[in-house]
């Protein structure tokens, strides 16, 4: 038995996919016990803007429509799930351009809001949270994460995908408490810790650099498919063929702290996978701020999001913002310096991919400040 497989060199094929994945499972070793006929599935997707499957910001359709073939012919019901940000007033847009809405074509499929099925308090690393109910109700809980980059947490995969059993709001107020990578890392790695998932499946067949996960990231296509039965194994494998030592991710360092994962060097690997160029965004500017400067110190070194000229003033971002730093104003929104605590909630969620984030430490020109942003 291996800890993790990779398959690269794959397309968009649900019946290729699915033979894929079924060799993959086996190697890793095997379906986890209750997956037998009758059990109850959930695939907890990364869902995180309702944005086209063809943007690389979500986990794609195809892949979970090969792993529901899968649980079907082994006589598995299967729910997909997930919490988006925002989606508190609904979450239709978001099955719809994702993809997803078409996977309850076929009978045994049913798509799970986790803001409508409630939560339950919890407590890791001596804070509450506040998980989704259907986490712990099936019977087999499978992460189906999407690998791209982060600009707040440099790489997203298995470990951060578990961000989004905190439904509601619940994400947004992490964010306000937690507004340092580190930080938000830390609640990850006890949210993950909580979060009971029988086996993680990988899609980086379109994968996404840059600075991700929103519009300023950019799609490619490496082929690549991961099955892993531990989140934090797979997140290692994957760090280090991106071109970081696996402590280097936040998210992985917390993780290990908690007693998750093994050393990297005990990560026995199936297959081989490559990602040439991959960029990956510095997050350092994030956390480089002195004990002893305080909060001005940190108050000029932070970026804050800015809306372009696509802004049509909806407001989504302004209702999203869990510090109520945005204002719409003339017909476009207006964010507050002193407020925004750079949680990117609304670059992330924009509808209209209008919130731009420059880099306050790289070197520039003299400009003015940036459209809708106030001194």
């Amino acid at each position: 038995m291996k800890d993790v497989a990779l398959r690269q060199g794959l397309e968009y094929d649900r019946n290729i996919l699915a033979a894929t994945l079924e060799e993959m499972i086996e190697v890793t070793g095997g379906w986890p016990e209750k997956a037998v006929r009758g059990a109850r599935v959930l695939l907890k997707v990364n869902m995180l803007s309702a944005k086209a499957p063809e943007r690389a910001i979500t986990t794609h359709p195809e892949v979970v429509a090969a792993m529901t073939m899968l649980l079907h012919d082994r006589g598995c019901s299967v729910a997909v799930g997930d919490s988006p940000g925002g989606a508190v007033g609904g979450i239709e847009r978001y099955w719809r351009n994702c993809g997803f809405d078409r996977l309850v074509e076929n009978p045994g499929v049913e798509l799970v809001s986790f803001e409508r099925a409630g939560s339950v308090e919890l407590q890791s690393g001596g804070r509450v949270y506040r998980i989704a109910k259907p986490v712990f109700e099936y019977d087999v809980l499978i992460n189906m994460c999407k690998f791209k980059t982060h600009m707040y947490c440099r790489l997203t995969n298995a470990v951060k995908n578990s961000f989004g059993v905190i439904p509601g709001i619940g994400k947004a107020m992490i964010h306000s408490h937690a507004v340092r990578p580190r930080t938000l890392s830390a609640c990850i790695a006890d949210i993950y810790k909580l979060v009971p998932f029988d086996m993680v499946v990988m899609d980086a067949i379109l994968s996404m650099d840059g600075r991700g996960p929103g519009t300023d990231g950019h799609p490619r296509m490496d082929g690549i498919l991961g099955v892993a039965r531990d989140g934090v194994l797979l997140d290692m494998v994957m760090s280090k063929i991106a071109g970081l030592r696996p402590e280097e991710l936040y998210t992985t360092r917390e993780a290990l702290k908690r007693g998750l994962g093994k050393p990297f060097e005990e990560i026995t690997v199936d297959g081989t996978a490559v990602l040439p160029d991959f960029d990956i965004p510095a997050t350092w500017f994030y956390d480089f701020v002195p004990g002893f400067a305080g909060a001005l110190a940190r108050a000029f070194v932070k970026t804050v999001p800015s809306a372009g000229g696509k802004c049509t003033g909806c407001g989504f971002c302004a209702r999203s913002c869990p510090v109520g730093a945005i204002e719409i104003r003339d017909g476009r929104a207006r964010m507050n310096r002193r407020k925004c605590i750079v949680c990117l909630c609304c670059h992330e969620l924009c509808p209209e991919n209008a919130i731009t984030v420059r880099n306050p430490l790289k070197r520039r020109g003299r400009r003015e400040a940036a459209p809708g942003v106030d001194k």
